[in-house]
């Protein structure tokens, strides 16, 4: 009974994380997709985030469902069943997220920063052209490492009425995850793959821009030029990129691994929901096209609300 109110305020975070996620993703989703009707093209950038856009669409739909499942009374042995399929779909999900947004992540940096290296020239030259195959890709590994790992979730229909000393029955699916499981460990560096790439990246990007940075100080410009200025607006929005990454990276592993208690598995469900809807703001607020078009949704929303209430 003491759980009733964590569990209400808990959903209700849940929400409107989702609807914000919804409308947010959803935006993206819809903006790119009007433009590639009028143009019959996308620039690269763009479609990384269209795709990043409907993994997270899936992915906040398929979180909600699971809290509900999750809350449902638990005497049907058809919500049992339903839980692994569900849990094998969120996990492929959130692999296909990870990899994307580590993809956007890559791109950033390579776009924008500035090494000698022949390998990372190539790369520079060349990462455009391999966008549809990377994302290809990114979609064929989340669907090797994590599918297969269905095998690993172990789902248990449990009738306690025999122990129930006040003769009230109570039934519980549990489903848990064997970490023995080889199909689970190759689920697990599914996870861990794009989070190293992320980092790498990222340490990349800051590392080109302070480079950058002490060699503008020994010339007579004081002005900041184009490419420190790319710098910074990609740095600022990869400080939020990684908190949010690594706050969902670390709130997945603690879920998956099993490390957490009953009470701290809704801290984790919150702290999961909030990267795919959080983050998709963070980008709209770094795109001109896409801030400009929210900023107009917004305005007509309030126009609309204020003709209502008078």
């Amino acid at each position: 009974m003491t759980m009733f109110p964590v569990i209400i305020i808990v959903l209700i975070i849940l929400g409107i994380e989702f609807i914000t996620g919804i409308i947010a993703n959803g935006l993206m989703i819809i903006v790119n997709f009007s433009e590639w009707i009028r143009n019959r093209e996308l620039t690269c950038c763009d479609i990384i985030l269209t795709n990043l856009s409907i993994s997270r669409f899936f992915l906040q739909c398929t979180i909600i469902i699971n809290n509900i499942l999750f809350q449902l009374p638990e005497g049907i042995d058809e919500w049992c069943a339903m839980l692994r399929p569900s849990t094998a779909f969120w996990m492929f999900l959130n692999t296909l997220n990870l990899w994307f947004a580590t993809l956007l992540s890559v791109f950033y940096c390579v776009k924008i920063a500035n090494f000698s290296q022949p390998l990372f020239l190539w790369l520079k030259q060349r990462i455009s052209g391999l966008v549809p195959q990377l994302l290809m890709g990114s979609f064929l590994v989340s669907l090797v490492t994590c599918f297969p790992s269905i095998n690993a979730i172990e789902s248990k229909y449990i009738d306690h009425s025999m122990n129930n000393l006040s003769g009230n029955t109570t039934q519980e699916c549990q489903h848990k995850f064997d970490l023995s499981s080889g199909f689970f460990i190759l689920s697990m560096l599914g996870y861990c793959t794009p989070f190293i790439i992320f980092i790498i990246s990222s340490m990349l990007l800051i590392t080109s821009l302070w480079k950058h940075s002490k060699r503008m100080e020994k010339t007579t410009s004081s002005s900041r030029d184009t490419i420190t200025e790319a710098h910074v607006r990609a740095i600022k929005g990869l400080i939020t990129f990684i908190f949010f990454y690594i706050s969902y990276f670390v709130a997945l592993l603690m879920f998956l691994l099993q490390l957490s208690t009953i009470s701290s598995y809704y801290l984790w469900s919150v702290i999961m929901s909030a990267y795919p809807s959080g983050h998709s703001i963070i980008l709209i607020l770094d795109n001109l096209k896409l801030k400009r078009v929210a900023v107009r949704a917004l305005h007509y929303a309030g126009c609309r609300l204020r003709d209502a209430v008078s």
